[in-house]
């Protein structure tokens, strides 16, 4: 019917990901079509009003948001009054207790037929699933091959450091297969300029390229990270991927300069506030804090007269459930267990200190399991990997495999730096492999068996194969 249809999206790698995919159907239908993604220095995670009134004013009748929205109640009700249908394609828990049937909504936090397993998807990911529905209703679509784009789902899923569990297992462990050989040529250009060794592997990927596709967001020009899954012309390609570089060194500027102002106090209760840093950065200072500290944090910067920011916690914390009390002094509060984002009147920040404060957070010092007992006079280069590449890729939900051994001496022990890891050799009678580890394990002496909890890896230097132990836990024999 040639109705105006308007995509909104999130500026982070999911968003982007997500509204990249959606972007690429809605040309192959011939769709007339405008979107944009949040400028996070100036905008909010989730639909603002003012934008539906823009979209009435210009005649659009159909608004898809990627990767945000389910918790956009006053924007959604907003869009029902000037008649606008909306989807929501997200993945994020939200308040959905006011939403209207006028709308649809693709979530599986909503459990309306999603099988289990699938809150795990990313924005991304939804987009995907919304795609090959899709493909049931204009049979035509499956000839365009508009879904096969796996790389561009499992790039979603690593930033957004999802469970690697169910189908997000296979979409990055495929996806990570794909990407050398992708079709998107901007995506490709970033591969090659990284110089990464084939195959992919995750560390890869979340280390080299997510922090690069990250980068325009947190600068409010998300545009630009599009541009690249976008852009056919060589020549624009290689400026887009020297302009994402410009901008994450300078990211990493701004987060070190930042995480050095925080105080001690605010470190202990986990309570960050400051002016030192925009609210687009308060996600990866916040994810920095927990990876150091092992405790949630909040992380908030004032922002005319509202308080906007993003909240961390270790793996087994569920920060949805215990934050629901704050709803009632929040603008917006949102995400997944172990991350959020929020807006909320400054006036407020005392009562949500305070709330904060008085929670007892349930964080349990994991112990280290092993799945099996592997006597490191078994093990090989060849034997190694052929285990781990069966069970790659390790992340979130599919930890390293770990491997009990006994009856091990240590040799030669050498501390390697101020957070005291260390080198050392292991050996059982005719075998002897370097060792890493964290801790004091050092105290153990050369004389003593000790048994080892430790995951094998295989590292390669000019076709020279080494075999080094990384050791989680040490015991007396």
């Amino acid at each position: 019917r040639k109705e105006k249809i308007f995509v909104y999206g999130d500026g982070d790698t999911d968003g982007v990901c997500a509204a990249f995919l959606l972007l690429n159907l809605l040309k192959v239908v011939g769709a007339t079509f405008s979107f944009r993604l949040t400028h996070r220095l100036d905008e909010d995670y989730e639909i603002e009003e003012t934008l539906i009134q823009e979209l009435a004013k210009d005649g659009y009748s159909l608004l898809i948001s990627v990767d945000c929205g389910i918790s956009s109640y006053p924007a959604l009700k907003k869009a029902r009054d000037c008649g606008i249908r909306t989807i929501i394609l997200d993945h994020h828990i939200g308040e959905t207790s006011k939403l209207s049937d006028f709308h649809i909504y693709v979530n599986p936090w909503m459990k309306k037929k999603w099988p289990d397993g699938t809150e795990s998807l990313s924005g991304a990911g939804i987009v995907y699933k919304f795609i090959e529905g899709m493909e049931f209703l204009l049979p035509g679509l499956k000839e365009e091959r508009i879904h096969d784009l796996i790389e561009v789902v499992s790039l979603s899923i690593i930033a957004d450091s999802l469970p690697l569990t169910g189908e997000n297992r296979i979409f990055v462990k495929e996806g990570l297969r794909r990407m050398p050989f992708t079709k998107i040529k901007g995506l490709a250009f970033l591969i090659e300029k990284q110089s990464l060794n084939l195959p992919l592997h995750l560390k890869d990927i979340s280390m080299r390229i997510i922090p690069l596709l990250n980068a325009p967001g947190r600068f409010g020009k998300p545009d630009v990270a599009l541009n690249l899954f976008m852009e056919k012309d060589d020549r624009y390609i290689k400026r887009i991927v020297e302009e994402m570089e410009q901008m994450d060194r300078k990211r990493y500027q701004m987060v070190a300069k930042a995480m050095d102002k925080i105080k001690k106090g605010e470190l202990e209760s986990g309570f960050v506030i400051s002016k030192n840093f925009s609210p687009s950065m308060c996600g990866i200072i916040a994810s920095r804090l927990v990876r150091e500290y092992k405790r949630p944090f909040l992380v908030g910067c004032p922002s005319n007269n509202f308080l906007k920011g993003s909240i961390r916690a270790p793996e087994n914390c569920n920060l949805y459930e215990t934050l629901k009390p704050l709803n009632k002094y929040m603008d917006s509060l949102g995400g997944h267990r172990g991350a959020m984002g929020f807006k909320c009147d400054q006036k407020y920040i005392p009562k949500i200190r305070s709330f904060w404060e008085t929670i007892e957070w349930n964080i349990e010092n994991k112990e280290t399991h092993y799945d099996c007992i592997l006597d490191i006079r078994d093990i090989t280069p060849a034997m190694i990997e052929e285990v781990m590449n069966y069970l790659e890729p390790f992340g979130k939900g599919n930890p390293e495999p770990v491997f009990l051994c006994k009856d091990v001496h240590f040799k030669k022990v050498s501390v390697r730096n101020s957070e005291d890891t260390g080198s050392f050799w292991l050996k059982k009678q005719d075998a002897i492999y370097e060792a890493v580890f964290s801790g004091t394990e050092k105290s153990f002496s050369s004389t003593e068996k000790i048994d080892i909890l430790y995951t094998p890896s295989v590292r390669k230097h000019n076709n020279l194969y080494r075999i080094v132990l990384k050791v989680k836990k040490i015991y007396p024999s």
